[in-house]
Formats: structure tokens, C-alpha cells, sequence
């Protein structure tokens, strides 16, 4: 009982929960009843009013009640009224010797669910798991770790504009410009006839070529590149960013393209030995 007042007394304020049963959940539906008493000179008391169940609940009834308890009350409302009467005293007692013991179990339960929340569910980081399990995703790659709170949305909204431009401002901590073109590429004609039964003349060709309509994203990511081993890195890192949303973000008939640099960047002299900033040499074109 100390346990579960130490922990309820947090921050001078009391936190009581009464428990209703899932029987009155079934019959009356599941609601949330919070009350709240301020007193001027002590602990302020909140309880909530649950409908699940108390360890009372759990329980064998023939604990706490007859299990003839109505017995011979047929058509004498007098009696029934007194022992439901009696029945319903010996439940409040039942509940109120239950009542330290189911705070404790409720707090454990409070507790338990904020760990999942920070460290579990967190971001849709444990849906993004579960639909990633048994594909070669490189996770340490901090691009694709910062899409996969949206991977979860896929399933209703794969190819999506807004999502597209959501996610990829995901990947790129909003520094980044996105733009949607459609260009007309030329195909050569393979086994797979490319026409439709319920088009126009225009969608039927002949030759060995056909003309077809590609969505290209283009994203310009907007970062500074100190040395250039941190160039090597990010072009791998984008480049297979890159693979791994037009697989499982783009729709079949789109393209994704990203390029990467410092607008605001100033170029100055560097050493020939030092990676650091920008070299010139005799050949560079500043404009």
C-alpha cells in the first residue's frame, strides 16, 4: 500500500481508479469517468473510473456471494431487495480490499505501456519492422531510418504525391526542394506489347520503338560538405536512399532523382594536402 501511495502522491496530486468490471463495459458500452476533488490545504485527488476488472472481477464469485443467493425471493420483492442489498454491501467491501492491489497492477500497466510507446511503438518504428522483416534494409543509413515512420501509410497510399513529398522531407530534415515533371521517354519494344484494347488510335504504334509518359521526382537536398570523405559518404548513402524509396515509396512508372550541395557555400584556396573546403586551381570556372 506505501508503494502504490508513493507513486499516486506524485506532484501533491492523488490518483485513484475504481474498476466498473467488463460486465458493465458489455452491457453499457466503455467510457472513461474522471473526477476531480481539489482540497485547499492537502492532496489533490483524481480517480478514474474504469470499466475493466478488479481482481474482485477475476475471482470465483462464490468467494464473496452465495451461489443461492436468491433463492425462495420468487415473488417476494421484499426479500430479493434485501439480498441484493446485501450483495451489493459485500461487493463495495470486496472492492475496497482489492483496491491497493489493483492501483499497484494498474500503475505496472501504465508503466509497462509508457516503455512501449518510447521505446517500442515509437515513430511506427515496431510497424516499420514488422513490414521491413525479411528484406535487406541498411538501417544505419540515416535517410532511410527517417522515412520509416511512413512506411506503415504505404499500404493505402503507395505513389501518393503528398506522402512522396512528405517522406522525402522526412529523409532530408525539410532541407530540401521537390518538384514532379513528366517527361516522354521512348522505349524499344521488347516481348511485352505495349498497347490498350480500350484506348485511342494514339495509344497503338507500330515499329520497334513506342512513346511513353515517366513521373520524375527531382530533390535537391541543401547541405554542407566539409571534407571530402563526407562526400564519398553521402553519395552512397542517397544513392542507396534513393534505391530503396523509388522501390517502396514511387509507383512503378516513376523516377526519383536527387542531387546535393551548399548553395550558400563561399569557395576559398585550400592547401593541395588538406581535403578541407573547395581547392582552385588554374582550371576552376568560379562562374
Amino acid at each position: 500500500m506505501a508503494n502504490v501511495e508513493s507513486m499516486a502522491d506524485r506532484n501533491n496530486i492523488s490518483i485513484q481508479y475504481d474498476f466498473k468490471g467488463v460486465s458493465e463495459r458489455t452491457a453499457m458500452g466503455d467510457e472513461l469517468n474522471i473526477a476531480i476533488k481539489n482540497k485547499q490545504n492537502g492532496t489533490s485527488d483524481i480517480r478514474f473510473s474504469l470499466k475493466r476488472d478488479s481482481l474482485y472481477h477475476i475471482l470465483p464469485e462464490y468467494l464473496f456471494h452465495p451461489l443461492d443467493r436468491y433463492l425462495g425471493t420468487d415473488g417476494d420483492s421484499e426479500e430479493f431487495d434485501k439480498r441484493y442489498k446485501e450483495q451489493d454491501e459485500q461487493e463495495k467491501k470486496a472492492l475496497a480490499y482489492f483496491r491497493p492491489f489493483d492501483q499497484l497492477y494498474q500503475q505496472k500497466r501504465i508503466d509497462y505501456q509508457k516503455w512501449l510507446n518510447e521505446h517500442i511503438f515509437s515513430g511506427n518504428q515496431f510497424h516499420a519492422d514488422f513490414i521491413l522483416d525479411g528484406y535487406e534494409i541498411n538501417k544505419n543509413n540515416p535517410y532511410i531510418m527517417a522515412v520509416l515512420p511512413c512506411v506503415p501509410w504505404l499500404r493505402d497510399y503507395r505513389g501518393n504525391d503528398d506522402i512522396i513529398k512528405i517522406s522525402i522531407g522526412y529523409a532530408f530534415k525539410g532541407r530540401v526542394e521537390t518538384e514532379k515533371i513528366e517527361i516522354e521517354k521512348v522505349e524499344v519494344m521488347s516481348d511485352t506489347i505495349h498497347s490498350s484494347i480500350d484506348g485511342t488510335i494514339a495509344d497503338l504504334y507500330c515499329g520497334s520503338c513506342f512513346f511513353t509518359t515517366v513521373r520524375v521526382w527531382k530533390a535537391f537536398y541543401n547541405t554542407k560538405i566539409d571534407t571530402a570523405e563526407d562526400l564519398k559518404i553521402m553519395t552512397q548513402q542517397i544513392r542507396e536512399f534513393t534505391d530503396f524509396f523509388s522501390e517502396w515509396f514511387l509507383s512503378v512508372e516513376s523516377e526519383l532523382k536527387i542531387n546535393f550541395g551548399d548553395k550558400s557555400a563561399v569557395p576559398y584556396l585550400s592547401e593541395v594536402d588538406n581535403e578541407k573546403g573547395v581547392f582552385l586551381s588554374y582550371n576552376t570556372q568560379l562562374i
